[in-house]
């Protein structure tokens, strides 16, 4: 696949997302996000950037000749504000986009994709006193190299899917005792 046609691919994927804080899915969030402080952690050691962690644009640093289509991350940019993204999340959607375009040659995984995966599964997140917000969880963004030395998350959809149910399952039972301990009303 093309540099064009890889960005042009994951325009269209970002295009579609609905930027939404879906709490329905926050386990999966997390963990994704978990993956990308790590990645990024990885790619910030290898280019030297460790004080740009965890936000930054990794392809200006790994290929910096190498930008995506300027219109295309225009486009980008502006259809994802339209449907409600923050600014963090355009400026990471464009990081992304030029990652695509360059393809930095390298055993490292792609940073951007598990972020990529998580705005699919419910759009934005919140970041606020060293926690990044899915809804009613966190991740603590601790230090550049807690994550450094962190073990890869399984990103598998089925594994992400798996932890939204067991997730989901525990809150429909906490509801159910709560329902249980309260007296009816009306009878």
């Amino acid at each position: 696949m093309s540099a064009d046609e890889r960005t042009r691919a994951l325009a269209d994927r970002l295009a579609r997302v609905e930027w939404l804080d879906d709490d329905e899915r926050a386990p999966s969030r997390a963990r994704l996000m978990s993956e990308y402080l790590r990645r990024a952690a990885l790619w910030a050691q290898r280019l030297d950037a460790a004080r740009s962690w965890p936000f930054f644009d990794v392809a200006q640093l790994a290929a910096p000749g190498t930008r995506a289509d300027p219109e295309l991350v225009r486009e980008v940019y502006a259809q994802v504000a339209a449907r409600g993204a923050n600014h963090l999340d355009r400026r990471l959607c464009e990081y992304a986009l030029h990652f695509a375009a360059a393809q930095p040659g390298s055993e490292l995984p792609d940073p951007f994709a598990p972020l990529v995966e998580l705005f699919e599964r419910g759009g934005q997140f919140q970041q606020e006193a060293g926690l990044i917000y899915f809804g009613p969880m966190g991740v603590k963004l601790g230090s550049f190299a807690d994550h450094l030395n962190a073990e890869p998350f399984d990103t598998a959809p089925a594994a992400l899917d798996a932890l939204d149910a067991a997730w989901q399952a525990r809150r429909e039972e906490m509801r159910r005792r709560v329902r249980a301990g309260r007296p009816q009303q009306g009878g």
